[in-house]
C-alpha cells in the first residue's frame, strides 16, 4: 500500500521549485480542508487514471498553466495511509491492483501531501461507485462510451512475464596450492508468466561484464548476441509456450571470478531483459550481493589467500 522510494518533503518542494510540467501520468491537485467528500473525489480520479494507463496523483500541490506552482496541502486530515487506501478501493468496482499511497506531513504546518501511485498494469477496467466507467484526459474524468469500455475489457487478455530471481548462486572454487585461484558460478534465471494468457513469443537476455565470461562455456558462447561497453549480452528465445503462472528457467550462465576480475565483480551488475508480446522489462542485480560462496560475499582478500581445507 505504501509507495517505495525517497518521496520526502524535499522531493515535493523540488517539484514546485522546478515548476514541473503536469501531464496525464503526473497530475497535481491543490488541497483544501479535508471533508468526507474528498475521498470520493480521489477515488473517481484514481479509477479514471487506472483506466487510462496509470500515473501519479499528487494531492496538495496547486498547478498553474499545467505546472506545479505552490504548496497547497490538505488540512485537517488525521487518517493514515491504510485508511485512504481502503476508502479509495471501496468506491471502485474491481480494486486497482498494486495501488499505493504515501502521506507526507509538511513541517511547521498541519497540512499534508497525499501521493497516490496507480500502476500501468492494474487490472483495468474499473467501474466507479456511480456505476460509470471513467477515463482520464487533461485533468478531467470523462465518461467512457461503450466502444471504449469494450476495448478496455479486451486488453485484459495480456501476457505479463516477470523475473522471479536467480538460483544456483553458490560459487564453486578452484584451488591451487591450497588457495583460491578462481571462483565459478552457474546461475540460473527464472521467469514466470504472471498474465492470463499463454505466451508463445518471448526472449530473455542477460548481460554481465565481459571479463567474467568464461569462453570455454560453449552453450553460453553460442547464445552471444552483442557487446554493450564492458558488458557481453547473451540471449535465448523461448522454444515452447509458457502457460499462466508457469515458472521457467530459460537461460543459464557461467561466471568466473579471479584475482584480476574481482574488482569488476564487486562493483558491476547482471542486467536481465525480458522481451514479450506485451512489453519489455529490465532488472539489474548486483553481482557480489547475489553470487556468494557458502552464503558469504566475496572480497578481494579471498583470492591468493589460504582458505582452510576445502573438499571439492
Amino acid at each position: 500500500m505504501q509507495i517505495e522510494g525517497t518521496y520526502d518533503v524535499d522531493y515535493y518542494r523540488n517539484l514546485v521549485a522546478d515548476k514541473v510540467h503536469s501531464h496525464d501520468s503526473l497530475w497535481f491537485v491543490g488541497g483544501s480542508q479535508w471533508n468526507v467528500g474528498q475521498s470520493a473525489k480521489l477515488a473517481k480520479m484514481v479509477s479514471a487514471i487506472a483506466n487510462s494507463g496509470g500515473g501519479e496523483l499528487i494531492f496538495g500541490i496547486a498547478q498553474k498553466r499545467s505546472r506545479a506552482d505552490a504548496f497547497e496541502p490538505v488540512k485537517g486530515f488525521d487518517k493514515g495511509e491504510e485508511w485512504i487506501f481502503h476508502e479509495i478501493q471501496s468506491q471502485i468496482d474491481k480494486p486497482v491492483d498494486d495501488l499505493s499511497v504515501k502521506i507526507c506531513p509538511i513541517p511547521d504546518s498541519d497540512g499534508k501531501i497525499i501521493h497516490i501511485h496507480i500502476p500501468v498494469n492494474n487490472n483495468a477496467p474499473h467501474q466507479f461507485s456511480d456505476s460509470k466507467f471513467y477515463r482520464w484526459s487533461k485533468g478531467k474524468c470523462l465518461v467512457m462510451n461503450e466502444s471504449e469500455i469494450r476495448t478496455a475489457y479486451m486488453k485484459i487478455s495480456t501476457c505479463n512475464l516477470e523475473f522471479l530471481g536467480v538460483t544456483n548462486i553458490n560459487g564453486i572454487p578452484t584451488l591451487s596450492g591450497g588457495k583460491f585461484s578462481s571462483m565459478n558460478f552457474y546461475p540460473k534465471f527464472m521467469i514466470r508468466n504472471a498474465g492470463n494468457i499463454v505466451e508463445k513469443d518471448y526472449k530473455v537476455e542477460i548481460a554481465f561484464p565481459s571479463v567474467l565470461f568464461e569462453e570455454t562455456n560453449q552453450p553460453l558462447k553460442s547464445a552471444f548476441v552483442r557487446h554493450e561497453g564492458i558488458y557481453s549480452v547473451f540471449g535465448q528465445r523461448g522454444n515452447y509456450p509458457i502457460f499462466q503462472q508457469e515458472i521457467s528457467t530459460l537461460i543459464e550462465a557461467k561466471i568466473t571470478v579471479n584475482a584480476e576480475s574481482i574488482s569488476t565483480f564487486l562493483n558491476e551488475y547482471i542486467n536481465i531483459y525480458l522481451y514479450f508480446s506485451n512489453g519489455l522489462k529490465k532488472h539489474s542485480i548486483r553481482l557480489a550481493d547475489t553470487l556468494t560462496y557458502n552464503g558469504k560475499r566475496l572480497t578481494k582478500d579471498d583470492f591468493g589467500k589460504a582458505m582452510g581445507v576445502i573438499s571439492i
